[in-house]
């Protein structure tokens, strides 16, 4: 019977992608035509920390549907990113304190530039620390590092 948990392991890296790491994906927020909807991440300090949001409209649509608010702040209340009235954007910072770092969207005001349903907006937040903002991908091709077999 020790060939069942080498196949529950297979089938593990299989589903993972060959890694026996867990997958990163971005969560999907529906933020209220009022008040904010708030992530938040507790961070050591000196991590660097990259964010992107996208927001898409009932069709599926990327950059034409409503706009948001979005703010990032550190542990202690510290604003690390603002912008508003966006469709989409990145957020790029390194901490300086360890703790807990909150980013709250919210629908900006004006949504006269769309018609449809203004009642929620559709975000996606993808949020990656340390090692995982590298894209190391484009790394290796940079510095042509390849597999030797």
């Amino acid at each position: 019977m020790a060939i069942l948990p080498l196949l529950v392991i297979a089938l593990v890296c299989l589903a993972g992608g060959g890694s026996l790491l867990p997958a990163v994906e971005a969560i999907w927020l529906t933020i209220p035509r009022a008040g904010d909807r708030c992530v938040y991440e507790v961070i050591q300090a000196n991590v660097v920390v990259v964010g992107d949001f996208l927001c898409i409209d009932q069709n599926n649509e990327v950059g034409l549907g409503p706009t948001v608010n979005i703010r990032v702040t550190s542990a202690y209340g510290k604003e690390v990113y603002k912008r508003t009235n966006v469709t989409q954007g990145r957020f790029a910072f390194t901490t300086s304190e360890s703790g807990t770092y909150l980013a709250c969207l919210s629908m900006h005001k004006d949504q006269t530039h769309y018609a449809v349903d203004n009642s929620t907006a559709i975000v996606s937040l993808d949020w990656k620390m340390g090692i995982g903002t590298k894209d190391w991908d484009a790394v290796a091709k940079k510095e042509k590092i390849e597999a030797s077999i």
